[in-house]
């Protein structure tokens, strides 16, 4: 693989429900790479059906391909059969109102109203405020989650967070 073909473009598809996930990859095809995905669907999805196929669909410089990538997902995102969370350029399209995260795995659940199931064990946001908070501001809210000063600090700032 030369430096043209250092990075390729791929589509995974859920045989079972004919969801998507599109994204590139600096590496090989044979290196055991799955994809970047926060999204808690695609890895509940991923886990308990492994009927997933890999298509590439372009393969390039690292550059190359993460223009593809933007250019497949600026239709995908918008599409209810997409796993996708990004447009390809670091913004975030989610479709739900609430966005669940995670703590111990850090993965993603989107909901319309926060999901009573999901309570323990996970930090829930206003997709606005989701955003607007970016890496930073949620990483301090999971290092806060895991000590007793800290959790009662994330909670005065959820709380907080409802009324601005």
């Amino acid at each position: 693989m030369g430096f043209k073909d250092e990075a390729f473009v791929y589509i995974l598809v859920n045989k079972d429900n004919d969801r998507y996930y599109v994204g590139y990859h600096k590496g090989t095809t044979e290196d055991g790479y799955v994809c970047s995905s926060q999204n808690y669907e695609f890895w509940e999805d991923y886990e308990s059906s492994m009927n997933f196929e890999r298509y590439y669909v372009y393969f390039g410089t690292k550059e190359e391909c993460k223009d593809r990538e933007s250019e497949l997902l600026s239709t995908a995102f918008c599409d209810a059969k997409s796993y996708n969370f990004s447009n390809g350029k670091g913004g975030f399209s989610l479709r739900g109102r609430f966005v669940g995260l995670e703590i111990k795995t850090r993965r993603l659940k989107e909901a319309d109203s926060i999901l009573r199931e999901y309570n323990d064990g996970f930090i829930w946001y206003k997709k606005d405020k989701y955003i607007e908070l970016g890496f930073r501001g949620i990483s301090q809210d999971i290092r806060d989650s895991k000590t007793n000063l800290g959790r009662i600090k994330l909670a005065f700032r959820q709380t907080v967070r409802k009324f601005i």
